[in-house]
């Protein structure tokens, strides 16, 4: 055989294998996330924390203990005060959280805190208030897609 025969064959041979190895496309998620099924937007975490704290961060210089991603990260202003949010998912109506990884865990926890409340109080107060929702979930709550479906609502203040 002359090297031209087999550098065709072994670019057929290349061109069928990246072919039939991009044919395999797995589908499903990598990771969980919370579909939000209800009219309100809310900022939702999933975390293996089973209290409130811990899982967002509030302050004036977040970048001092996290660095921020434009994803989890938002800007308000609460009592006049700039407040930068991380590490939860601002989450529009009948939208899907980014997707999470806490399943180590028998037991995860979904926090949903109503956006007009995230605006007017500050953690502290929505803990003491109790202005959020907390809903203990295992794999089994999460569908096919690897998403709960978020449908309780958190009371209005």
């Amino acid at each position: 055989m002359n090297t031209r025969k087999i550098g065709k064959i072994l670019i057929l041979v290349s061109i069928i294998s990246v072919i039939f190895g991009s044919c395999i496309i797995d589908t499903k998620p990598l990771g969980y996330c919370v579909r939000n099924c209800t009219r309100d937007t809310f900022l939702i975490q999933l975390t293996k924390s089973d209290t409130l704290d811990g899982w967002m961060y509030w302050g004036k210089q977040p970048e001092d203990t996290a660095r921020p991603t434009p994803e989890n990260t938002i800007v308000v202003y609460i009592h006049g005060k700039k407040v930068i949010l991380a590490s939860y998912f601002y989450t529009l109506p009948d939208t899907i959280s980014g997707y999470l990884y806490p399943f180590g865990n028998d037991t995860c926890y979904v926090y949903a805190i109503k956006w007009q409340i995230a605006k007017h109080y500050t953690l502290e107060e929505i803990r003491a208030k109790k202005l959020y929702d907390r809903r203990a979930v295992t794999k089994k709550d999460f569908n096919d897609n690897q998403e709960f479906e978020y449908r309780s609502t958190v009371r209005s203040h």
